[in-house]
Formats: C-alpha cells, sequence, structure tokens
C-alpha cells in the first residue's frame, strides 16, 4: 500500500548548521574607541592579558601593541653620592687641568687652566703659555702644545697691566683672554648665586680672593690676593662647598666652605704691592710701576683693590659659546 504524504513534521529533526557570530563593528573593537557598552570590557581584556604577558617575560604591551619597558613607569631614583670623594666628584662640573705658576702670576696660571679645559673639549679653542720659562714643563706648567707663539706675559706687560705679572684688576684679565681668542665676561659686585649659575652651566669660573699660607680663603684685608679656578660645588651635612684650584703646585683640588670663600672675596681691599699708587715707586725695585696702574691711593704706601679685584668673576667661554652672565669685556684695540 503506498504511503501517503503527511502534512505534519518529520519525527527526526535535522542537524542544524552553525551561524557565525556577527562581526563586531570597527566602534566595537577599535581601542581608541570610549563607546559605553565595551569600554570596560576592553579594559579589563588589556589587563589580563598585559597580566598574562608580564607572568610569561614577554614584557609589558600597550593596547596598541607597543612594548612598555617597566623600568620607564617609575622614575628611577637620583643615585646620592655615599663618601666625600662620591659629592666632590660629583659636584664637577668643570674640571680644569692643573697648570703650576711660576712668579706672582696666579691670575695668568688660572686663565691658562682654563684655556686647558676649552682647548680639551675642542682643539680649536686657544691655549698659550704664560712665559718662556713654561717650554719644556709639559705636564706642570701647561697641558697641551700652545696654539700660538705668543705668551700671556709679554701680553700683559707690554699693555701695561703689570710689572711682573700680578693682575690687580679683573677686568684687565678678562680682556687677555679676549685678546687670545675667548669671548670673557666680567661678573661685577657677583654672589654666591652667580658663582653657582656659572658652574651649572659648565663653565669654570675665575675668581680673586684672600690666601693664607696653605691655598686656602683668608682675610688679610687684600695684601694676599691671589686667583684660583672654582671647578663646582657641592653639599655636605648642610653646608655648601666649592672645588676649587689654584696654580700652588700639585695636582690638588681645593675644598673650601662656600661661606668662607664669601667672606675671603670681598675682604680685598688695599694692596701694598705697588707702593703708593702713581709715584713711580716700587717696594721691589726689580720691578717699575705699570703704564696703566690707575687703583686709588689709600695712603700709607696700599692702593685700593675693592673695585678692581673683589667679588668678581670672570666668566671664559669660545666664541662660539655664551656666557651665562655679566658684560663682555672687548679685545683692546690698541696696546699702551
Amino acid at each position: 500500500m503506498p504511503l501517503s504524504v503527511s502534512s505534519t513534521q518529520p519525527t527526526t529533526r535535522p542537524i542544524p548548521t552553525k551561524v557565525p557570530a556577527p562581526i563586531a563593528t570597527a566602534v566595537e573593537t577599535s581601542p581608541d574607541s570610549f563607546a559605553p557598552s565595551t569600554h570596560r570590557a576592553r579594559i579589563a581584556g588589556h589587563a589580563v592579558r598585559a597580566a598574562l604577558r608580564l607572568s610569561d617575560g614577554a614584557g609589558l604591551r600597550a593596547p596598541d601593541g607597543m612594548r612598555i619597558d617597566p623600568s620607564a613607569l617609575v622614575p628611577a631614583p637620583t643615585p646620592v653620592p655615599a663618601t666625600r670623594t662620591d659629592r666632590i666628584a660629583a659636584g664637577k662640573t668643570a674640571e680644569v687641568p692643573q697648570r703650576n705658576q711660576q712668579g706672582p702670576t696666579c691670575g695668568l696660571y688660572a686663565l691658562g687652566m682654563v684655556m686647558d679645559y676649552w682647548n680639551a673639549r675642542d682643539a680649536e679653542s686657544p691655549t698659550v703659555l704664560v712665559s718662556d720659562k713654561d717650554i719644556g714643563g709639559q705636564g706642570e706648567h701647561y697641558n697641551v702644545e700652545p696654539t700660538s707663539d705668543e705668551r700671556m706675559l709679554d701680553y700683559v706687560r707690554t699693555s701695561g697691566y703689570t710689572s711682573a705679572g700680578e693682575m690687580f684688576k679683573a677686568r684687565d684679565l678678562a680682556e687677555t683672554a679676549a685678546h687670545f681668542g675667548y669671548s670673557a665676561n666680567l661678573h661685577e659686585d657677583a654672589t654666591l648665586e652667580a658663582l653657582y649659575a656659572v658652574l651649572d652651566a659648565g663653565h669654570p669660573a675665575i675668581v680673586a680672593f684672600d690666601v693664607d699660607y696653605r691655598g686656602n680663603p683668608g682675610d688679610f684685608g687684600g695684601k694676599r690676593a691671589h686667583y684660583a679656578v672654582i671647578e663646582g660645588y657641592f653639599d655636605e651635612d648642610g653646608e655648601r662647598y666649592l672645588i676649587a684650584r689654584h696654580g700652588w703646585g700639585g695636582k690638588k683640588d681645593y675644598i673650601w666652605k662656600a661661606s668662607e670663600f664669601d667672606t675671603s672675596w670681598k675682604a680685598l681691599k688695599a694692596t701694598d704691592w705697588y707702593g703708593t699708587p702713581g709715584d713711580g715707586v716700587m717696594p721691589d725695585p726689580q720691578y717699575e710701576e705699570p703704564a696703566k696702574l690707575d687703583l686709588p691711593d689709600l695712603g700709607d704706601g696700599t692702593a685700593g683693590i675693592a673695585r678692581s679685584l673683589g667679588t668678581k668673576i670672570i666668566e671664559v667661554v669660545p666664541l662660539a659659546s655664551k656666557a651665562v652672565g655679566g658684560t663682555p669685556v672687548e679685545r683692546a684695540s690698541s696696546i699702551a
């Protein structure tokens, strides 16, 4: 008997085919999206994946796939120098090579140290000898071969600035630096803060002060005026210290309390080196009174140096560099 076609559904169901999930829109999947429906889920997913990557040693990645250096997430602590030696090393922003002076020429040798400092950074920066007495004294009285045959001592004598090499006017020393191819700025009535600004720029600072017999700051009213180069500074136990070098033999850094130096460069009042200014009579008969000696007569055979030398900074930099401050001192147009 033939089977009839039933109008009802068959008793066995066909196996349904799997319907693919809808493709997410760009708004739903973009890491730049802030759609509220998906934002929290994406953040949670990123956090889980980042944690898995970190645990696998693969490193952190940002949502855009870029690798993240975990060390960049927390600023690295600044190392604190543990010992005085470490603090001195860290504080030297302008360490100059040593030049040992010969005769009363401390300012010229201080300038020579600064020349050697800049020449070590750029061989085109000039460096010259103080006098012919330096010849053969490389490593002691100079550090590299001079870039000129002209001598500093010859220049300042011919210019009428000095008799033996002593430089009681900071401006004359700055002009000497300009003559030999540098920019020289003179900081008048300078403060310790101005000194720190020069050092922070990596510029050595030439200064004058009253020196004791051990090469440290003293207060002798200016009778022991002397030049040094300040190379840097540091703090220790609530006190600020300067790091200095000058021409008194040996490759030695002097460490001075900034407060004691401040007293010393303010102590430069008078000198008896020249005797009475303008009378043509020098206490040491082997020298003549300089032609451009114009210091005020203070009486009792002394000359005033407070305005010409006290609290001054001579900032010497290459011509292509810029000084921190002060007044530019131009090269003299003629020699007396």
